[in-house]
């Protein structure tokens, strides 16, 4: 069982003034330095004390010592602004060459100011060569894995690790697994039937542990969960938690129908039971909705937070096979399984940090062979776990959120059951 991994992003974003202006500071100080050691000498110098072989700890040495290791501080500040900044360059000319004329242009220009830079410095160039080499990779747990797969069986062994390996080139340039702020679902989805199957009174979650519990599971009937909180004064307030891909048994909305269009970015059956659901437990645009889910459930609930149909406080997602710009007002946890298949589809999801101030990417892997159990809600309610123990700062925005709900006067539990509709057109011509 691996260690928690948490980060803000797949890379660690660096402003580049920031760092520049901390070098213009640091050249000041260093400026000072070397007034003090001309000033110190030439005090040596009139009391007639020479310094052979002084100590480190005579003035005249300490101040050369201080000004010698500023320069080179200065230095080392302009190196890690410029190679931070031919990365930022290199990875907007790998987006624009990706898009249409306009963008190739770009992509031109871009190039030509990263020769600009490399040629400038070449230990610049090796400073972003490394960053690049040392950034977060989410193919590299599963891929590690899936070799030992090629030594067990073979040419069939072989041939999923190449397709593998192709298909994470594929996800990351086709951009489906990082969805842009503003993006929006298409096309008109099936109308579901959505069923409540249990009301009952409730409490609110106090820990992500007590959310992942919460998460709709072949465990247990229901494929949505909705409560709504009466706050003080009478407004109201929802937590959904959305069912993931089922796949034996009633599946209702949410099969793989439903799964496969919903990452391509085209409305479904199962998130327009999502819809209904909140409607049903007396949800109205632009209600405060807390939002999570498993799997496909993950994906729905990032798509309701991108929709912005409701407000979304925080979105919650558990082996999510995208990850959403949900915008800085939503806090956005994201947990993941290195040796989990699902989460790749996100293609390492954005390399910036999303979200409000404290949302996070939690991650660690679950077992030596890529498999089923990673990806079941039993082995992130554990990962759930060991970041509510954790120390992590980023927890007290978390323990935030989930405070807000604890003020609720009652809290009333709406569990509802699917089944999957028929297309619009072909109701009508029925």
């Amino acid at each position: 069982m691996g260690d928690l991994e948490i980060r803000s992003g797949r890379v660690v974003a660096v402003d580049t003034e920031t760092l520049r202006h901390a070098a213009a500071q640091a050249e000041l100080a260093v400026a000072g330095a070397e007034t003090l050691h001309a000033t110190l000498s030439h005090a040596d110098q009139l009391l007639g004390i020479t310094l052979i072989g002084g100590t480190a700890a005579h003035p005249v040495t300490a101040a050369a010592t201080v000004g010698e290791r500023g320069r080179m501080l200065v230095s080392a500040l302009r190196d890690t602004a410029t190679a931070y900044e031919l990365v930022e360059l290199r990875a907007q000319q790998a987006a624009a060459a990706l898009g249409d004329a306009g963008d190739r242009r770009d992509a031109v220009l871009l190039t030509r100011r990263i020769g600009q830079l490399e040629a400038s410095s070449p230990a610049v160039a090796e400073l972003a060569d490394q960053a690049f080499a040392e950034a977060p990779n989410p193919f590299a747990t599963v891929g590690d894995e899936l070799t030992w797969s090629s030594l067990l069986f073979g040419a069939l062994g072989a041939s999923v690790v190449g397709l593998y390996g192709a298909g994470t080139r594929v996800i990351r340039s086709a951009g489906k697994g990082a969805i842009p702020d503003g993006s929006r679902l298409v096309g008109t989805p099936r109308t579901p039937t959505v069923e409540v199957i249990a009301f009952r009174k409730g409490t609110a979650p106090d820990s992500m542990a007590a959310l992942a519990r919460r998460q709709p599971s072949t465990e247990r009937p229901g494929d949505i969960r909705v409560e709504r909180y009466t706050m003080p004064g009478g407004q109201h307030r929802f937590a959904l938690y959305v069912s993931g891909t089922r796949t034996t048994g009633d599946v209702g909305a949410f099969g793989m129908s439903s799964n496969v269009p919903l990452y391509l970015g085209a409305a479904s059956s199962s998130y327009e039971s999502a819809r209904i659901a909140l409607d049903k437990a007396g949800a109205k645009p632009g209600d405060s909705v807390m939002v999570s889910g498993h799997s496909q459930g993950a994906m729905i609930a990032s798509r309701l937070a991108l929709e912005e149909e409701y407000e979304v406080p925080m979105l919650v997602g558990f082996g999510n096979p995208v990850q959403a710009d949900v915008g800085a007002d939503t806090l956005q946890i994201d947990f993941r399984h290195s040796d989990d298949l699902v989460p790749l589809l996100a293609a390492g999801g954005h390399d910036g940090s999303i979200g409000a101030t404290g949302s996070m990417v939690v991650e660690r892997n679950v077992s030596p062979w890529p498999g089923i159990d990673s990806h079941q809600m039993d082995a992130y309610t554990k990962t759930a776990e060991m970041l509510d123990d954790s120390s992590d700062p980023r927890m007290d925005a978390v323990r935030q959120r989930l405070a807000e709900f604890s003020r609720a006067e009652s809290v009333e539990v709406s569990v509802y059951d699917t089944e999957e509709g028929v297309t619009p057109s072909s109701a009508d011509a029925g």
